[in-house]
């Protein structure tokens, strides 16, 4: 359970698409179809109102997954969160939800019952409503997200075949995000890219200096293009130049690339990369 989740689950895209259709059917499902269809969920002997109620609720039950999801993919930004993480997660959104619609209807619709019985209701039918959307959405996006990996390891497997046919001297022209050339520059003078909100710093040797340009676009636009010059991911913020690496090292804090030049502060090496990281420098 202290694995990484999966960095498909941390994608905007993921997240959209999982409240989107999380949405859809939830109002289909509890408006419609029995035993959590709204009639039963409000008592107002009006069924009109019974659906606006039950409507407002979802509504109410969106928003505070929009905030939870908001939050979640900040820090997912920072480093992917556990398993265990993830799924704590998703039993508090569960429970807010419940929260809102104890208070809904006990304060805004004085409902008779007791608080306990409303609570234990709702604790009962929230998570069977989701469960299904979430499931569904799990085993699709999943499945996406094999068969994207499938096709970048074919694609990966051909880039690799074409890295022998690149030496250290061979030219790099990086472009921006609209196609433009912006820079043009030998692979072995190449250290790292930093990612930079919507920019990338291309750090490189100039006599024994260390310095750099900026360009406007991202790191998974570039990856596909470097990884043929040794140039590779070892960070969501990072790309490495693997034929500058002195060594890889294990610290307190995590893991580490270091480089030949001593004018080059260390790059942090993540998990996730690690194992790939590791296997093409010991190619080198």
């Amino acid at each position: 359970m202290l694995k990484k989740i999966p960095e498909y689950l941390a994608k905007k895209g993921t997240n959209l698409n999982l409240l989107v259709f999380v949405f859809i059917f939830s109002m289909v499902f509890v408006n419609v179809y029995t035993p959590f269809e709204f009639s039963t969920w409000f008592r107002t002997n009006s069924d009109s109102l019974n659906f606006l109620y039950s409507t407002c609720t979802i509504l109410g039950g969106m928003v505070i997954l929009i905030v939870s999801r908001i939050v979640m993919y900040y820090v997912n930004k920072r480093e992917l969160i556990s398993m265990l993480s993830y799924v704590l997660w998703l039993a508090a959104e569960l429970l807010m939800i419940v929260m809102l619609y104890t208070l809904v209807n006990k304060l805004l619709l004085h409902d008779q019952r007791d608080v306990y019985s409303i609570f234990r209701r709702a604790l009962m039918f929230v998570p069977a409503i989701l469960a299904i959307p979430y499931l569904v959405s799990y085993l699709y996006l999943g499945l996406r997200s094999k068969d994207a990996t499938i096709n970048k390891l074919i694609e990966e497997g051909h880039t690799n075949g074409q890295a022998l046919q690149h030496s250290v001297d061979d030219t790099i022209t990086f472009n921006d995000e609209n196609g433009k050339p912006r820079l043009t520059i030998k692979s072995g003078s190449i250290l790292y890219l930093g990612a930079n909100d919507n920019y990338v710093n291309v750090y490189y040797l100039d006599n024994d200096k260390v310095g750099y340009n900026i360009i406007r676009n991202n790191l998974k636009s570039l990856e596909k293009q470097l990884t043929a010059y040794g140039i590779v991911r070892c960070h969501r913020s990072y790309m490495v130049n693997l034929h500058c690496v002195k060594l890889i090292s294990r610290e307190k804090d995590g893991m580490y690339v270091t480089f030949d030049s001593n004018a080059v502060s260390k790059i942090p090496l993540s998990k996730s990369y690690s194992e790939e990281v590791m296997r093409q420098f010991s190619e080198l």
